[in-house]
């Protein structure tokens, strides 16, 4: 999962530099595409006879279930560094996804070509790599699809009620320009802004038939600060779904301060000394290990390999009695928020770990057909181009009884991680996480700043050494890569304590 603290990579098209000034262009828009009527590209009930006909095809040629997924999007990311901007990337595309499965085995195939013969030319791909024939004459027993669940409805306009280019460069701008006025020292400035727009028609032979449309926005500030040799790097981003004003209402002047008010702290902090200690997190994105650590191993692509510790202790205390987590996908505004999933079932709230008891496990189609367990609204895919996968959406650590002031003083010398940043994950849960803004904990009380902590651990060990969860719980917006793509979810928590974790430093 890429943390909030991460930088955004810059575009692969060529830097344009631009003037302080905005640019008038407005950005290309899949709404440029042909209607219809014209060439085939809207995607509403009008596919009904046309799904009909591929999914019936493919059961009569003896699949046991047939899956389409259609997709157009249209995708806005602009840079800002400094006073210039320096990368536009607008993209828009579209494309389906034919999936067959033949009791647990599945073939996949992907196409940009959504005409008859495209659609059909697929399906007889995906067929054949299960061994099956094309037949789309033979008797299936599929008796066709309902009355389209249409979730997009409401959301025709949100793709025109968003920025257009010229704006969203106005506020990059606005943003680095706010970073110059908070920050000292600062030897490099960057804003950044992302627009996702995606509509999504799915159907199944099991009677699926869904339509949803999907919007997610971001912007980022990054800064680097540097005096001698002294230096500190600090990013945050900030993303809702759902939501088309919200670049608008961004306060730019409140994220450079947070931003700049972090670098500032860190520039001069000292290293931290390696040991093993208690640590308190913080909430927003501090839930990021959890999700990393612990919520990839209750997902069932991870039942299906075999690299999941928990794998057959549902029922069982796997954390501490102290800890609830829950991944759902209603919360309005956050990234992981959907009416559908990429199967087109609609999503759900599943608790996770029951005061540390193991209820459930995160399932998609393939999921309940080879692990049994059923499915929870979590198949989710970065696009056509990827066969669903189980996937997390908002997942988080319930908030609990407790102040933060009553974690950090039931420490008498440890670590309170403000800011976590990057990191990585092995196969079965084992972490490193940097911690970008840390101080120590003294006597209860946050003393001095420090830098240079790494969190070290695996989810099994950690888990049940999370003894309390504070009052305050947030959520906070992340991306996240597995085997079906990078997916937009949110992670969260209140702050914890950890009684007892491998903090690596100097």
């Amino acid at each position: 999962m890429v943390p909030e603290a991460a930088p955004v990579a810059s575009p692969a098209t060529a830097p344009v530099a631009a003037p302080i000034a905005a640019p008038a262009a407005a950005s290309i828009s899949v709404a440029d595409y042909p209607s219809r009527g014209q060439q085939g590209f809207q995607l509403d009930g009008a596919w009904q006879p046309q799904l009909e006909a591929l999914l019936a095809a493919g059961r009569a040629a003896g699949a046991d279930l047939v899956e389409v997924f259609l997709e157009r999007k249209d995708h806005l990311g602009v840079l800002a560094e400094q006073e210039l901007i320096t990368s536009v990337s607008p993209s828009f595309g579209m494309g389906a996804g034919i999936r067959v499965f033949l009791a647990e085995r599945d073939g996949f195939v992907s196409t940009n070509d959504l005409s008859e013969a495209g659609l059909r030319r697929a399906l007889e791909q995906a067929l054949g790599m299960l061994g099956l024939q094309y037949s789309p004459s033979g008797r299936s027993g599929f008796e066709g699809l309902p009355q389209l669940r249409d979730f997009g409805v409401a959301k025709a306009d949100w793709l025109a009620r968003c920025p257009g280019l010229a704006e969203a460069t106005a506020v990059l701008l606005k943003g680095t320009d706010a970073l110059q006025r908070q920050g000292k020292h600062l030897q490099a400035r960057r804003s950044s802004y992302a627009r996702d727009w995606q509509e999504v028609l799915v159907a199944a032979s099991d009677g699926s038939f869904g339509r949803d449309i999907r919007l997610h926005q971001s912007v980022g500030l990054n800064v680097l600060a540097a005096d001698g040799d002294h230096r500190s790097s600090v990013g945050r981003r900030y993303g809702t779904s759902g939501r088309p004003d919200d670049l608008r209402q961004w306060d730019a002047l409140a994220s450079a301060q947070e931003v700049c008010e972090s670098a500032g702290t860190m520039l001069y902090a000292d290293y931290v000394e390696a040991g093993q200690m208690p640590a308190v997190l913080a909430n927003r994105f501090g839930g990021v290990i959890f999700h990393e650590a612990c919520g990839h191993l209750l997902e069932t692509t991870q039942v299906e390999r075999g690299t999941t510790p928990f794998a057959e202790q549902v029922g069982e205390l796997i954390a501490h009695e102290a800890v609830t987590a829950i991944d759902e996908g209603h919360t309005d505004g956050a990234f992981g928020s959907l009416c559908m999933d990429d199967e087109g079932l609609e999503s759900q709230r599943t608790v996770l770990i029951e005061n540390g008891i193991l209820k459930r496990f995160l399932s998609d189609r393939a999921g309940e057909l080879r692990t049994g367990h059923p499915r929870t609204g979590s198949g989710r895919r970065q696009g056509h181009t990827f066969a669903a996968a189980s996937r997390m959406r908002n997942t988080y650590i319930a908030a609990g009884p407790h102040s933060p002031e009553q974690l950090i003083a039931s420490v008498d010398r440890g670590l309170y991680c403000k800011a976590m940043g990057g990191g990585s994950v092995g196969p079965t849960g084992q972490f490193n996480f940097a911690v970008e803004e840390g101080y120590l904990i003294e006597d209860g009380q946050l003393t001095k700043p420090v830098k240079g902590a790494t969190l070290i651990g695996a989810a099994k060990e950690v888990m049940p050494r999370i003894s309390m969860c504070a009052n305050d719980l947030e959520l906070a917006a992340g991306f996240c890569g597995s085997v079906s793509g990078s997916i937009f979810v949110t992670v969260g928590q209140p702050h914890i304590r950890v009684d007892s974790i491998t903090v690596g430093g100097r």
